[in-house]
């Protein structure tokens, strides 16, 4: 076997976490041939060079570990592959014990990821369409590989944009102990610890490994950071409530009703105290109000009660088993289960009281002068007397595989039973039963000359018990799929043999979503609202690869594969790729194929949910002859929003066009341009672009002199009612496959390792740039694409990481600089111009020991210069793509036995 100069250099990909794109390989010796195939990911068949012909970054559980991250999730949302950032657990949703990645920007459920190789648990929070990455035991990682390209003609459904394979370790031998801790440099939450157990033993047959891991943070308040605490705008006035950011005037605020010109004021007129006197720590005021000339509220602090990042503790297990029933068939088995318990903390409910009747002045027993309330008013009301929202979720993650690998002397062979399950229990409580506070207000009662019942105008009366509710939820998604395949040599080529894997799947996947009754009609307020509803299918699938070796230094590789669901049909995606040697340290690639994503069972089966929303009643102004454009009759209407079981996939074209450059020994880089189209995406419909496409097929219509078609035609599934004046009274909405995106960039990569007298230095940098980013939005019936966001807000063109490592004897000592490019937002100022979101870098300094009794010692900074994210012009930023946490340090031990 003779290996090319690129593969030599395999080892480069230790410098760090921005390491060489090489793909992850599994090396085994053929006795007959003397020969070293390869398992790349990305493929079936087991290849003979390491760099195929699409993209592969790999990460180490040593490049993590020195790269600072806590956990595997922290290392991939890090990844400058994570163009746009993801979602990594934050406060106050549904989906705080989630976290996720986004290869390319696009959809986490354009992303795959995999457990050696395997489908990982989908998760139901999400819908049953990503994976939580949150779940994954750093301890028991021995590496990750990102392929970077789209990959459906393997794997099926949803790797769209790339995939995700978490490498387990697999021949560990011994015991390893690590404890780990993290301390951020601001006061207050952010912390978080770690402690695992590894072990392993092998025999001439086999090996076993073990790893059990604990993993805790503490949560962050948005007080415990000054750019979300509550404060002040920059050279603005204190005493007014437009000057804040980070306060609510549903604190303790009368609206005076019609009666009373509907102004704001405070709840009492003591002018000797102020608001946190008389309700409390979290009130600021009385304020007023530049907007209102006259009023006065008392604000309520909302920060220093709501998380912004989330408590989270894992427990995690993982057994990996390996066995060589014969010289030709080995047994592979795997059990792993993860608990991971979040509570996620937000500020009390904020309500709206109605006032059954006129409230009197008096004068409490404490002292309070309550302010009269006439006919008609209400209150804006915090009710921190009932405690925070407190949301607990519970995720239990189970995966089980058993599978055989076997050789003849004809073909390989592989099978495997793999099975999961995802289960979620939310236990809210500090939630509100809509409507309910509005019955428990109490009246002035003349006899007594004295306030009987509930005053919420008064700190000292206490609420009755009746408005407080639970806000319940219970989620679980499972999937059990039985796949194997075949792989022969077929025929000799000039470079080679011929290679063909075929096989197939069958998988049945199930989804349960039910949140309480009092939620599912939409009576908690704050709750969460409808459920994700039940359904199951199944899938069938075949598949195959052929390597055609053309010449030693030229590979064409077709792929192909058929999935057939029981739901919505079948979908057929091909794969071409090909890598040429131009000479022999430099290789060009490229490929071409199609993806898709099945719409999930949460999509198909979505329970149906009401809620009350401002819609721009455009057939009101048409019908008045006021004209389409313009319309300004907004009516609040009851829209239900409705499963479509006719949903079909979401599809992609994906392209590839890269080198690899060997520039010397010690040096090379890779750089892919890459494109990705995506139509069919599944959105609902604006509600208020309904009513305009049927205004718009109306006028048709009537122009025409036709009979006027319903809106139906255009969006299936829609429906508009009106009453006789022409007022909305009830909208029906949908999901669609409406969605169109295109996406282009370069990813590009160095590495390079340098000896000297003085030790040795390794280097590596990763950039990937964005070149093009639109999207799609109907107007009227009619597909709009947007601008290029690239470079826009939310969407940095640039993100780049750069590693430097210095290792001499047992000493080593790694820096990591992480940049996120600026941003650009238009029609900010009045003049038209534009305000630029800062870039910003993030810097990671530390060290290790390798001791003599068999262990190492690490200890490092995060966020070396305490870096706070990049603003906009409204002071908000994106927590999907800065740090919150800031400068913290770190230190770690590993005792191996």
């Amino acid at each position: 076997m003779k290996f090319n100069k690129i593969a030599k250099l395999v080892s480069l990909a230790c410098g760090g976490i921005v390491a060489l794109s090489m793909p992850a390989y599994a090396v085994e010796a053929d006795t007959d041939n003397n020969v070293e195939r390869i398992e790349v990911t990305g493929s079936r068949l087991k290849r003979v060079d390491m760099e195929g012909a699409t993209p592969v970054t790999t990460i180490t559980a040593d490049d993590m570990a020195t790269a600072g991250f806590s956990t595997v999730g922290d290392a991939l949302r890090a990844s400058t592959l994570n163009s746009f950032g993801s979602y990594g657990g934050t406060s106050n949703n549904s989906w705080s014990s989630q976290a996720t990645i986004q290869l390319k920007g696009a959809d986490a459920s354009h992303t795959l990821t995999l457990l050696n190789g395997k489908r990982m648990a989908k998760s139901p929070v999400l819908g049953g369409g990503a994976t939580n990455i949150n779940t994954i035991p750093t301890a028991a990682v021995e590496r990750i590989e990102i392929l970077s390209d789209g990959a459906s003609a393997i794997y099926g459904t949803d790797a769209i944009a790339g995939v995700i394979n978490i490498i387990l370790k697999k021949d560990f031998e011994g015991v390893e102990v690590k404890l780990r801790a993290e301390e951020p440099d601001a006061e207050g939450g952010g912390d978080n610890h770690s402690a695992s157990f590894t072990g392993g033993l092998s025999s001439d047959k086999g090996h076993l490994m073990f790893t059990i891991e604990h993993f805790k943070k503490s949560g962050i308040l948005f007080s415990e950071r000054p750019y979300t605490a509550a404060h002040v705008k920059d050279g603005e006035d204190p005493r007014d409530f437009r000057s804040w950011i980070g306060l609510s005037q549903t604190g303790r605020t009368i609206d005076m009703g019609p009666n009373g010109g509907w102004e704001y004021q405070t709840p009492f007129t003591n002018a000797d105290l102020d608001c946190k006197d008389v309700y409390g720590d979290n009130f600021k005021g009385p304020l007023n109000d530049s907007n209102y000339a006259g009023e006065k509220s008392c604000a309520y602090d909302y920060t220093k009660a709501a998380y912004n990042d989330v408590d989270q503790e894992r427990t995690s297990t993982l057994i990996n088993y390996n066995y060589d029933l014969s010289d030709d068939i080995q047994l592979t088995a795997r059990a792993y289960w993860a608990s991971n318990t979040t509570t996620d903390v937000s500020a009390p409910i904020p309500g709206y009281i109605q006032f059954p009747q006129a409230m009197p002045a008096y004068t409490t027993a404490e002292g309070l002068d309550l302010r009269a309330v006439p006919e008609g008013g209400a209150m804006l009301y915090r009710f921190d007397t009932a405690g925070n929202r407190v949301r607990e979720s519970t995720d239990n993650i189970y995966d089980f595989l058993v599978g055989l690998d076997g050789t003849t002397d004809s073909f390989d062979w592989n099978a495997s039973v793999s099975y999961n399950k995802y289960d979620v229990f939310k236990w809210g409580t500090g939630y509100q039963l809509k409507g309910a506070t509005t019955d428990l207000v109490g009246a002035w009662n003349d006899t007594t000359n004295t306030f009987d019942g509930w005053d919420p105008r008064d700190p000292n009366s206490d609420m009755p018990s009746g408005a407080t509710a639970n806000s319940d939820a219970r989620l679980t998604s499972s999937a059990l799929e039985i796949d194997g395949g075949l792989s022969f040599e077929l025929f000799d080529l000039a470079g080679g043999s011929t290679g063909l894997y075929v096989g197939a799947s069958y998988r049945e996947e199930k989804l349960d979503s039910q949140v309480d009754a009092l939620d599912a009609a939409g009576l908690i307020a704050g709750g969460s609202g409808g459920a994700g509803g039940s359904g199951d299918r199944d899938v069938t699938a075949v598949f195959m690869e052929m390597a055609f070796p053309i010449l030693d230094n030229l590979e064409l590789n077709l792929a192909a594969r058929y999935d057939d669901y029981s739901d919505f049909g079948g979908t057929f995606n091909p794969q071409f790729s090909i890598r040429y040697n131009v000479f022999e340290p430099l290789l060009l690639r490229a490929s071409y194929g199609t993806g898709f994503r099945a719409p999930t069972l949460e999509d198909l089966n979505q329970s149906t949910s009401v809620g009350y929303l401002n819609v721009t009643n455009y057939l009101k102004c048409y019908e008045d002859g006021l004209g389409i454009d313009g319309c300004s009759i907004i009516d609040n209407v009851p829209v239900s929003t409705e499963r479509n079981e006719n949903l079909g996939p979401e599809e992609s074209e994906s392209y590839n066009f890269g080198m690899v450059w060997d520039i010397a020994d010690n040096f090379n880089m890779t750089m892919d341009y890459w494109s990705l189209e995506t139509t069919g995406l599944i959105g609902s419909v604006n509600n208020s672009e309904i009513t305009r496409t049927q205004a718009v097929l109306w006028k048709a219509a009537d122009e025409a002199g036709q009979p006027r078609p319903d809106v139906s035609a255009i969006y299936p599934g829609t429906s508009i009612s009106q009453n006789g004046a022409g007022k909305l009274t009830s909208m029906t909405n949908v999901l669609q496959n409406i969605g169109l995106s295109t996406r282009e960039g370069i990813d590009t990569k160095f590495a390079a390792t340098f000896d000297s007298e003085i030790g040795e230095f390794k280097l590596g940098l990763a950039w990937s740039h964005y070149l093009k980013y639109t999207d799609s939005s109907p107007e009227g019936g009619v597909q709009t694409i947007s601008r290029n966001w690239s470079g826009t807000q939310d969407y940095p063109d640039d993100r780049i990481n750069f590693s430097a490592n210095y290792l001499v004897g047992d000493h080593s000592v790694y820096y990591q600089a992480d940049y996120v490019d600026n941003q650009s937002t238009t029609d900010i100022n009045d003049d038209g111009g534009s305000y630029e979101i800062d870039s910003l870098i993030y810097h990671t300094l530390s060290y290790s020991y390798a001791t003599p009794w068999n262990s190492t010692v690490s200890a490092g900074i995060n966020n070396l210069t305490d870096e706070e994210p990049s603003f906009d012009a409204y002071g908000s930023y994106n927590g999907s793509i800065y740090d919150i946490i800031g400068r913290s340090y770190w230190m770690s031990y590993t005792q191996a036995f």
